[in-house]
């Protein structure tokens, strides 16, 4: 089975930074801020791709830094607090569109192209390679990574990793994480707690 590439807590910083600088291009004025915001969606709350992209401004509570995933995979709806700091920069987002395209309805996507459409993941996917090469992460080609997906891998295990550092019990935390992530049970998260177990005994051997 494909193993992910989870990003080292440096490469992470790194990353976070790359984001914030995604320059805009000539054909996509958008890009810079509507990918870089994307992107750190996707590594700091640990969404799928199809997810973030398809968030509408209706589902992005900026007053109380909650977004409403509707439907997602298994038909499975439900609600992702995010930090502070990343409700920040989604507000600066929506802003930055707002002043570039208009004032938009309720359904639009939060997330758009250039022609306000939602973006692709085509599209996203191409940013995300022009961060890791901003951020000095070794991109090894298709079927290798790093992926958009590992970004969620990515997350789980720096929050587990982070949960073990506090002292608290990975399996009381398992639960939490899995409903956060949107799993089905706990059979997909035990995965992540697997990862995190090999990760720790690198570092601590």
């Amino acid at each position: 089975p494909f193993v992910p590439r989870v990003l080292t807590r440096e490469e992470g910083r790194a990353f976070l930074k790359a984001c914030s600088f995604l320059p805009p291009c000539r054909w996509s004025p958008l890009r810079g801020m509507v990918h870089g915001t994307a992107l750190m969606l996707l590594y700091l709350a640990g969404m799928r791709v199809g997810e973030a992209i398809s968030l509408n401004i209706e589902d992005v509570d900026l007053a109380n830094g909650v977004l409403r995933i509707r439907k997602s995979k298994f038909g499975k709806s439900r609600f992702v607090p995010i930090a502070q700091d990343l409700t920040d920069r989604m507000g600066q987002c929506q802003c930055f569109v707002d002043r570039r395209l208009g004032v938009r309805p309720p359904d639009a996507s939060f997330f758009p192209g250039p022609k306000g459409l939602c973006c692709t993941d085509s599209a996203l996917r191409y940013s995300f390679r022009k961060v890791l090469a901003e951020a000095k992460i070794p991109y090894l080609g298709v079927g290798k990574g790093p992926r958009l997906h590992d970004l969620r891998h990515s997350y789980a295990v720096h929050r587990m990793m982070l949960w073990y550092e506090q002292g608290a019990d990975l399996g009381v935390k398992l639960p939490i994480l899995a409903i956060y992530l949107g799993h089905v049970g706990l059979s997909s998260s035990q995965y992540y707690l697997r990862l995190t177990e090999d990760l720790l005994s690198s570092v601590l051997s």
